[in-house]
């Protein structure tokens, strides 16, 4: 069995707690340790971790040290501004790493642990669990088959709404840099839609374990939320250096909801997935090839995982995919300025969610005519 530690147990530290637990109980891994800041907030998770045998450190460095040489993997659902660190850190006390998504908020942060990654001679797999859905790979399989023909273009829509409670929830929500200037960019395609951004790149990538590259961006960033220093809306149209359009339509400015849905147009063919729901496989004169039910993929990201540490040949995404990802926020937070909206906006007293007006309605011809807003002559103020 691996030996797994665990950095937080609260906040999305729960649900890494509670997939290394189960897997724990279930004997296909020893829950060995765990770093936990906050001890008078957790107490049924320090009697589960009293249970189970684990060590309990006060902080990340001191497990690191603690636990030198004696972990396999360690877990790292931590905020974005300590991905970089807290990585590099636990590469050095000996241990691969799962460190959540975004991998970082900038290339040169992404390539200092990529470095760090290749010293150590471990591996850091990165938390996109969407892209270790069975679905998803067997989807990326048969685009680089070749037998749709090439990928044209990948839309993705996504509406989200997010209230006051959302951006309250940390000290880090819609903020562009942390306290000591390390970059966050937190915003909706660098957080809740950051998955779905991922997947676009990794199915437009030419090979299995690549991700394509974008080279341009354009499109317009919206803050309906006055508060946050990022945006809460987004149409951007990525193009990538193998000739893939890229575009994204996302809000969490909505009081309705869909659930991201993508599609994938190619020289022969067309695939369509929506999360929560269905993806389908057509050719291209209508027939369906294949299709299935969309699974939750979080469990088979950490026995996947868990299966790489053991010294399995398991593709799990890696540093080198979730960079793609990076070089996409890097790209769009240096080009693009938000634009504050005041006039088209309402707020609902109950909970403080916003309403961008006609954002779903505008979501829905964009996504038609592959097209942004602008381009259609629809804009917010």
């Amino acid at each position: 069995m691996i030996k797994v530690g665990l950095v937080g147990v609260s906040g999305y530290g729960a649900v890494h707690f509670r997939n290394w637990r189960a897997l724990a109980e279930k004997g296909v891994i020893e829950f060995a340790a765990a770093a936990v800041i906050n001890p008078e907030q957790v107490p049924q998770e320090l009697a589960v971790l009293q249970q189970l045998g684990a060590t309990v450190f006060p902080t990340a460095e001191a497990m690191f040290e603690g636990m030198k040489g004696k972990l396999d993997l360690i877990s790292l659902p931590v905020g974005i501004a300590y991905h970089e660190r807290l990585t590099i850190q636990a590469l050095a006390s000996g241990a691969n790493v799962l460190v959540e998504k975004p991998a970082a908020s900038s290339n040169a942060a992404v390539a200092r642990m990529m470095e760090a990654e290749k010293t150590s001679g471990h591996f850091v797999a990165v938390g996109f669990q969407q892209i270790s859905g069975r679905e998803i790979q067997f989807i990326k399989q048969y685009l680089v088959s070749g037998r749709l023909g090439k990928v044209r273009r990948i839309t993705c829509t996504g509406i989200w709404p997010r209230a006051d409670q959302y951006y309250a929830r940390n000290n880090w929500a819609g903020k562009l840099l942390a306290a000591d200037g390390t970059p966050i960019w937190d915003s909706p395609i660098n957080n809740a839609f950051a998955h779905y951004l991922n997947l676009e790149l990794f199915w437009a990538g030419a090979e299995f374990e690549q991700s394509a590259h974008a080279v341009s961006v354009k499109g317009e960033l919206y803050r309906a939320r006055k508060t946050i220093e990022t945006f809460d809306t987004c149409a951007l149209r990525f193009r990538t250096a193998n000739e893939v359009e890229i575009l994204c339509l996302l809000t969490h400015a909505s009081a309705s909801r869909l659930d991201p849905v993508i599609q994938v147009e190619c020289e022969n063919g067309e695939v369509n997935w929506q999360l929560n729901g269905s993806w389908s496989i057509h050719s291209g004169d209508g027939r369906l090839l294949h299709s299935g039910i969309v699974e939750p993929p979080i469990e088979d990201m950490f026995k996947d995982v868990v299966r790489k540490a053991s010294g399995k040949q398991v593709f799990c995404c890696p540093l080198s995919v979730a960079a793609e990802h990076a070089n996409c926020i890097e790209m769009l937070t240096t080009t693009l300025t938000p634009v504050e909206v005041t006039e088209t906006v309402t707020r609902m007293p109950e909970n403080g969610q916003l309403q961008l007006a006609g954002v779903e309605n505008a979501f829905e011809q964009c996504t038609k005519n592959h097209s942004l807003p602008s381009e259609l002559g629809i804009s917010w103020k």
